[in-house]
């Protein structure tokens, strides 16, 4: 099932976010990292202070897959001196398999995931807190939101979005990483079987549709001009392979992430 809702900002006569939490409900920040100690600290501080401004409880949890720099040593010192933090480190590359491990570790029922660069816009919390009380994902969708990236980034993230409306019927209008959050509780019983790389939010989006389970999409503003840690040509042929294994699973009644599964 799916909602849309433009960009906060520019509705006209919609009821004003509340943003509370019951007293035992918290936020897990959840952002895997690779090679990120330039901005590693200035981005957390910076989401605390979002948080604390809006006096909500919450944790972040930051996981690095693979990082070859010193973010896992940068990341252990964050930890030991802030409360809120927690850090973890993987061996293996896949932002999947960070996501997952993440996911594991959060102690909050609100799980709300973002770009250690912060390349979208924060209030996506804001709607992620009241929004979550009524679906099992949210996503942010910068197609619905206003964008400053590369044309040629613009064009192939719209191509892919096609594929995924022609051949799965999914209305979904982004994929990429940050800007997602969820009800962790939905996502326990299947986490371990998510992509290890970059296609688990494609699963993600397809397994709630095919279980029946309540997705919205909001408008997100994005700046997102950064040199990218992908390679952008393996990226895209990752990404369209992985859809092809996802249609020939469905085919074939195969997949995880084409049969409901009972949290």
């Amino acid at each position: 099932m799916y909602f849309k809702i433009a960009s906060h900002q520019r509705l006209l006569g919609f009821p004003k976010f509340q943003m509370r939490l019951a007293s035992d409900e918290m936020i897990s920040i959840l952002i895997p990292v690779y090679n990120e100690e330039d901005i590693l600290e200035a981005s957390l501080s910076k989401v605390h202070a979002y948080l604390e401004e809006r006096n909500l409880a919450h944790e972040v949890v930051v996981v690095s897959n693979g990082s070859t720099d010193a973010t896992a040593v940068r990341g252990r010192e964050l930890e030991a001196r802030w409360g809120w933090f927690r850090f973890f480190e993987i061996g293996e590359r896949g932002v999947g398999r960070a996501f997952a491990h993440a996911v594991q570790q959060a102690r909050g029922e609100y799980l709300i995931s973002l770009d250690v660069d912060l390349s979208f816009d924060l209030r996506f919390i804001d709607y992620s807190v009241d929004l979550l009380r009524h679906a099992d994902m949210i996503v942010g969708s910068k197609t619905m939101g206003r964008q400053r990236r590369s044309l040629l980034r613009i064009l192939a993230s719209q191509a892919y979005i096609l594929c995924a409306q022609m051949f799965f019927d999914l209305t979904v209008s982004d994929y990429s990483i940050g800007c997602k959050s969820y009800r962790r509780s939905s996502l326990l019983p299947i986490v371990s079987q998510v992509d290890v790389w970059t296609g688990y939010v494609f699963e993600l989006c397809l397994y709630m549709n095919q279980s029946g389970r309540r997705l919205i999409q909001v408008g997100v503003d994005c700046d997102d001009r950064r040199a990218s840690h992908f390679s952008l040509l393996h990226e895209g042929f990752y990404r369209y392979r992985h859809l092809w294994r996802c249609w020939r699973n469905l085919r074939r009644g195969e997949g995880w992430y084409g049969r409901t599964v009972t949290s």
